[in-house]
């Protein structure tokens, strides 16, 4: 009998201790929901004025760029009659030198926007890749007493932009038509609301429907400002303080926002704050005895498994990483990394995989002192397997280039012992050229790879940008590498001048997505490589790699992306 009452009141010993906790953690748990709460309505606010506000001046400038085609000079008058009908306080034409060639404020004739720091931020639009930028609320470059808030919308191509900017002051004034109702029957949890009222006058013009009679004006509600704690945005970080009011005669906890003139508050009843808690002790506190009166032994049992079969996932893991780490190895260093120095041509190249190890890869070598041979190819799979077959492929078709010299006959030989060892069904598409140095004639063949862009007429500059030229080599290509043995490929020609550039690439490139599912597509990477600055081999890589990656915004990579550019000089 002692036994039993030793063992009861340990027992409950360690339930009442255990309960303790509970509510402790159920204390805090109760308090973090309710700040997430307040803090996911206030930033829920910020974001949705924030993108109506962006979405109306965006409308604008867009509707502001069709309507005047390019950035000209206009006159002041009639820039002021149209910022006054489409109800804006500043409109401004700024060319690709960022020179403000029209404007609807007098003090900004002959200004240039990198001149002013926040203003030299709006430049981005001309690089021809982004085509809105827009800025928070900010002190006018003009009247630091004035907050503003713009935002650019790019010309076709990067030819400047339009920017247009809204006094904050003016948007006070458009708050109450942006907002009513807004946030009428949208509920914090269960009994949380929204209230929104005028700073100056104290009217509300959000306020909750089941309230909607009772108050009038935010000290009607019960709302004291001069306890409130101003919650406060700076970059993407939020810093709220959570303070209590009483609020249509119940005690709530809430979060305080001032914007645009208009104080915003969320609110929480402290009944719903302290039914949480109960309602998690109490479940809790049964699913505790249960578990310590008749499953602590199986409880014990199972954290053994689990340590055990963690510790075996965490080998696995270990293995399969060092096993990826050797490919990967083995994978780089199969491909050149030494960039030939020869002042005849320069040439560039890079490959990303989409996984730790890929399947495509380039190559480049000299057949002798005046021809170099390059290629870009592109295998079925990836990861280990599609290495593995890369390594391979690579081999085969630099041994026949080696032997025969000739791209279309070199790929005939590679393919047919492509196909004599091909268990896994495996294929690949290849372009293959040998540049004479020379004379700049480019001799290739293509088997069903995508068609590489030539960069000519580059040499004008930026000055003379109608000389430039970006031409798809659309000639009719080969079959695909491992499908089929004994396919002929026929061999082509293209003429190089000084100055020209070849960009090769995989489908990683035009194939690439964004978040929408959208294709990068050929039409893009044209638009690329008509801005680059130079031609350059390594520039125009670089600029087609920023243009893939801001088209796909984060979005993961699914194929592997290879890029090679080869620039014809002739320098002797």
């Amino acid at each position: 009998m002692k036994r039993r009452w030793i063992i009861a009141t340990a027992t409950a010993s360690l339930y009442i201790s255990l309960l303790a906790v509970i509510w402790m953690i159920s204390t805090r748990q109760a308090v973090r929901k309710t700040e997430n709460l307040l803090d996911y309505g206030i930033i829920d606010f910020r974001d949705t004025v924030n993108g109506s506000i962006d979405m109306m001046l965006g409308y604008i400038a867009s509707s502001a760029v069709r309507y005047f085609g390019k950035p000209s000079p206009q006159p002041i008058e009639e820039m002021q009659e149209l910022v006054r009908r489409l109800d804006m306080d500043e409109m401004n034409l700024v060319d690709r030198k960022g020179n403000i060639v029209a404007t609807s404020d007098p003090s900004s004739v002959g200004k240039t926007m990198t001149a002013m720091r926040d203003s030299a931020n709006f430049m981005v639009l001309t690089n021809g890749t982004q085509n809105t930028y827009s800025q928070p609320f900010r002190a006018s470059v003009y009247n630091a007493n004035v907050r503003c808030k713009y935002l650019g919308f790019a010309f076709p191509g990067g030819n400047g932009f339009v920017q247009v900017g809204l006094d904050e002051h003016h948007l006070a004034d458009m708050l109450p038509t942006l907002l009513l109702y807004i946030f009428d029957e949208w509920l914090l949890g269960e009994k949380g609301f929204f209230l929104c009222a005028n700073m100056q006058t104290g009217q509300l013009i959000s306020n909750p429907s089941r309230h909607r009679d009772m108050a009038k004006t935010l000290p009607e509600t019960g709302y004291q400002a001069e306890v409130a704690k101003q919650y406060e945005f700076s970059g993407k970080d939020s810093v709220g303080v959570t303070f209590q009011q009483r609020l249509f005669g119940e005690t709530c906890y809430c979060r305080n926002y001032i914007f645009a003139g208009h104080r915003i508050i969320a609110a929480v009843p402290a009944r719903e704050y302290y039914d949480t808690r109960a309602i998690f002790v109490s479940v809790f506190a049964v699913l505790l005895f249960v578990v310590l009166f008749a499953f602590g032994w199986f409880i014990d049992r199972i954290q053994r498994d689990s340590e055990q079969l963690k510790a075996f996932y965490e080998a696995e893991e270990k293995a399969l990483a060092k096993e990826l780490a050797i490919a990967k190895n083995i994978q780089a260093s199969a491909l050149p990394t030494s960039l030939p120095e020869n002042p005849r041509f320069c040439l560039s190249a890079a490959m990303t995989p989409a996984r730790e190890v890929g399947g495509d890869f380039y190559d480049f070598f000299p057949l002798d002192e005046n021809r170099i041979v390059f290629l870009v190819a592109d295998v079925s799979g990836k990861g280990i397997t599609g290495a593995l077959y890369m390594m391979t492929a690579k081999t085969l078709i630099k041994n026949a280039l080696l032997a025969v010299q000739n791209p279309a006959a070199a790929l005939v030989q590679a393919n047919n012992e492509l196909c004599r060892n091909n268990s896994a069904n495996m294929f690949l598409t290849a372009w293959v050229g040998i540049l004479d140095l020379t004379t700049g004639i480019v001799s290739f063949a293509n088997a069903g790879h995508n068609p590489p862009v030539l960069l000519s007429g580059f040499s004008g500059g930026e000055s003379d940008p109608s000389s430039r030229k970006t031409t798809y080599l659309t000639e009719k290509s080969g079959c695909m590498l491992a499908f089929m043995d004994n396919i002929p490929y026929k061999e082509r020609h293209v003429q190089l001048a000084p100055g020209d550039t070849l960009f090769l690439y995989t489908d990683g490139v035009t194939e690439a997505m964004d978040s929408k599912g959208g294709l990068f597509g050929e039409d893009r990477l044209q638009e690329a490589l008509r801005a680059v600055p130079s031609t350059n081999p390594s520039t125009v890589c670089n600029v087609v790699r920023m243009a893939v990656s801001a088209f796909a915004a984060g979005e993961p990579q699914a194929d592997d992306i290879t890029i090679l550019a080869i620039e014809y000089r002739n320098r002797e």
